[in-house]
C-alpha cells in the first residue's frame, strides 16, 4: 500500500509545482522589487552630473580634465578648431606638403609617445603594419586588411609603396581624417602632437633605410 501511494504523490507534487509556476507568470501587480539574477549594470556605482560625491577630498562630481606631465589636457575637443598656423592648408586653401612644426628632441619623444599610443596597435612600434602572421600591431595579426606599411620596400610596386612615398601633409591629413578602415584622430589627438607624430614617422623611416 506505501509503495502505491508514492508515484500518487510524486505526481501531486511535481502537478502543484507546475501549476504554482504558471500561476507566478500571470503578469500581477506586486511591491516587491524584482529579482535579478544577473546584475548586469543596472546596480553599478556612478556619480551623476552635478553631484556631489564623498570620493574626492573637494567633494565635486565632475572631475576636471586629465591633463599629462606637460599640463596639457589629453582631449583637447570633439570637434577642435583648426589653427591656421598649423593646419596642412596655407592661406589660399592649398595643400601644404612640409612640416610646419621644428623637428626637436621634445618633439620626437611627444612623437613617439604619441605614436605607440595611437598607431602602434595596428602599424606595429616599427611602422610596418602588415596583417595575419605577417602583422606587427595587435590589430593587425586579427585584421583581414593589410595594414600599410611606412617603410619603403625595395624590389615593391610604387602602389605598394604607396604610404611610404606620402608627404608629411598627407600623413597629417590622414591622421586627422582618416582614411579607409583607419578612423578620425584629428577629434583625439592635439593639431601639433599630429604635426609630432609625423615628425615620428620620418624618423622610423630614416631607420630602415
Amino acid at each position: 500500500m506505501k509503495h502505491a501511494l508514492r508515484p500518487t504523490l510524486l505526481g501531486a507534487l511535481l502537478l502543484t509545482a507546475t501549476l504554482s509556476t504558471f500561476a507566478s507568470c500571470r503578469g500581477g501587480i506586486s511591491e516587491d522589487p524584482p529579482v535579478h539574477l544577473v546584475l548586469d549594470m543596472d546596480f553599478q556605482q556612478k556619480v551623476k552630473t552635478q553631484s556631489k560625491s564623498e570620493f574626492y577630498p573637494d567633494h565635486r562630481g565632475m572631475r576636471l580634465p586629465v591633463t599629462d606631465a606637460n599640463g596639457r589636457v589629453a582631449v583637447i575637443s570633439r570637434r577642435p578648431l583648426p589653427d591656421p598656423a598649423m593646419s596642412n592648408r596655407d592661406a589660399s586653401n592649398a595643400f601644404v606638403t612640409a612640416n610646419p612644426v621644428p623637428v626637436s628632441s621634445e618633439v620626437l619623444e611627444r612623437g613617439q609617445k604619441l605614436f605607440d599610443i595611437n598607431c602602434a596597435i595596428c602599424h606595429g612600434y616599427t611602422g610596418q603594419g602588415g596583417n595575419g602572421v605577417h602583422g606587427n600591431g595587435l590589430v593587425g595579426r586579427r585584421w583581414p586588411v593589410v595594414i600599410p606599411n611606412f617603410h619603403f620596400q625595395e624590389n615593391k610596386s610604387e602602389a605598394d609603396n604607396r604610404v611610404a612615398l606620402l608627404s608629411e601633409g598627407e600623413y597629417f591629413e590622414v591622421i586627422t581624417n582618416g582614411k579607409g578602415t583607419m578612423p578620425a584622430y584629428g577629434p583625439r589627438i592635439d593639431v601639433e602632437d599630429r604635426w609630432a607624430i609625423v615628425h615620428y614617422i620620418r624618423v622610423l623611416q630614416s631607420l630602415s633605410r
